[in-house]
């Protein structure tokens, strides 16, 4: 039976978090979907992970090159569904989530869909700073410069080709500029407040909240005019193992320097 839900999830070493949302993909109510993992050569048990769960039937497929818009397209080229929902390995899902989903989509039609986001721990500064870019992604969908809502979102697949998918040569901001390529052909995403997805802090617990927020800053005013991060400013590599302590003390005095060059006083933030 062709699957009417293709789940595409890039990793790379994400052996601690991926089980977590295969065990959430495992036991949702909806069973017509499919589950595509492309893996970018991780070093860990990534792949050893995905086999764990047989019921899903997982098909497993290797990048050469570790980029999340370049491992979306590979599992976007394999996919099956009538829709693609891209979603990150560190991410979860409650068991209803694919079930609303797939009655969403089959009582008006939609050719983007962007859920909302919760985080995944009750911490008050961390739901405030979700709260507020909920807001912001679903007012910004009715400008000319939309935003997503991080790594996941819903795409008619004959849609997101037609497109062409995402641009492989951004650094970062891959997932805005989709957003807006689209709505520059005149197809506005959806964004669901009732369809929440359970959104990983850890960026912001092992970086800190103000370097994570300086390089979202930094982002969000280049996406602006550039429509995407073309250029390397600041490390933000995909993986859930990336940096030690002291590499994360040693990026961040790097980036408050780099933004003081750009913006003035690092204090301007605080």
């Amino acid at each position: 039976m062709t699957p009417f839900l293709s789940v595409v999830i890039p990793t790379l070493n994400e052996e601690k978090f991926l089980p977590h949302l295969l065990s959430d993909l495992n036991e949702q109510s909806e069973k017509n979907f499919e589950v595509i993992v492309v893996d970018g050569n991780s070093e860990d048990k990534s792949r050893e992970v995905c086999k764990e769960f047989n019921k899903l039937n997982i098909q497993i497929y290797t990048s050469n090159k570790r980029n999340v818009s370049t491992q979306r397209n590979i599992g976007a080229k394999k996919a099956k569904g009538a829709y693609i929902f891209f979603i990150d390995a560190d991410s979860r899902i409650n068991h209803s989530f694919l079930s609303d989903l797939c009655n969403l989509l089959e009582k008006e039609k939609s050719l983007i869909v962007i859920p909302a986001s919760v985080p995944d721990m009750n911490h008050p500064t961390e739901q405030i700073y979700l709260k507020l870019s909920n807001i912001a992604v679903e007012l910004s969908q009715f400008t000319v410069k939309p935003f997503s809502n991080g790594g996941i979102f819903i795409f008619e697949r004959h849609f997101f080709h037609h497109i062409g998918g995402f641009n492989e040569s951004l650094y970062l901001s891959e997932d805005h500029e989709i957003i807006q390529r689209a709505k520059k052909v005149g197809v506005s995403a959806r964004y669901v407040r009732d369809l929440v997805f359970t959104f990983s802090m850890r960026r912001f617990r092992q970086d800190g909240a103000f370097d994570m927020l300086s390089k979202y800053s930094l982002t969000f005013i280049y996406t602006l005019a550039k429509g995407g991060v073309d250029k390397k400013f600041f490390e933000y590599e995909m993986g859930g193992e990336r940096y030690t302590k002291q590499e994360y003390k040693k990026k961040l005095i790097e980036f408050k320097k780099l933004y003081k060059q750009l913006f003035g006083s690092v204090e301007d933030l605080m």
